[in-house]
């Protein structure tokens, strides 16, 4: 939740400071391999960003990330955040050219704000779990999903379906072709996504049982 409250608040002083946001966790690939996620994309007077939002203070790692991820979409790094974890980081981002926009430490808000606020992350942090195409599901991809929801991280995952982790992640990668589950995010959030559709699939062949013919 941090991080999603994180991005909004990032996404409105960008906003303020007359940037565009135009889109968020955009996905870096090349050649079919993914590379990195980027958690905004901005513009602003003709220029593009690639926008990094940490919910803490910058280290020199978020520094160097923030610069090569931006130069693989041929963009202009951001970073979004409270402040420098020290001055290395400072110095690091100078040298870089690493553009740097500080979050206020404090944020006031009306209580029903702060409610719509809370909604808004809600509704979005489950948007990103939902499959966008979960009737492309097939019997054939059950096993998958069983792993998946059943295990702490791919190695476990594929030892259970008896095949390389690389098998397993093509057969991932093949999830998300048919839309069946969504991009982004760690092991843990394919995880919950794998769960999900696993209870609506047994919901729904439960259902279909209980129907009269």
């Amino acid at each position: 939740m941090r991080g999603v409250w994180a991005e909004m608040l990032a996404e409105a002083l960008l906003e303020d400071k007359g940037y565009r946001v135009l889109g968020r966790r955009h996905v870096v690939e090349r050649d079919g391999v993914r590379l990195a996620e980027v958690d905004m994309l901005a513009e602003k007077d003709g220029t593009r960003y690639a926008v990094e939002v940490k919910a803490g203070r910058i280290s020199t790692t978020d520094v160097r990330q923030a610069y090569s991820n931006a130069k693989l979409l041929g963009a202009e790094p951001l970073i979004v955040a409270k402040g420098f974890s020290d001055r290395a980081a400072e110095e690091y981002a100078r040298q870089l050219g690493v553009n740097v926009i500080l979050m206020p430490d404090y944020i006031f808000v009306e209580p029903e704000e702060l409610g719509k606020a809370v909604a808004r992350a809600v509704e979005e942090a489950l948007e990103t779990l939902l499959p966008p195409n979960p009737a492309a599901l097939g019997d054939e991809d059950l096993p998958v999903l069983e792993a998946l929801a059943s295990s702490r991280g791919f190695a476990e995952a594929a030892e259970k379906l008896g095949v390389k982790t690389g098998e397993l992640e093509r057969l991932v990668a093949r999830l998300r072709e048919k839309g069946v589950i969504g991009g982004g995010g760690g092991y843990w959030r394919l995880r919950l996504q794998a769960r999900l559709l696993l209870l609506a699939t047994l919901s729904s062949r439960g259902l279909s049982r209980d129907r009269p013919s």
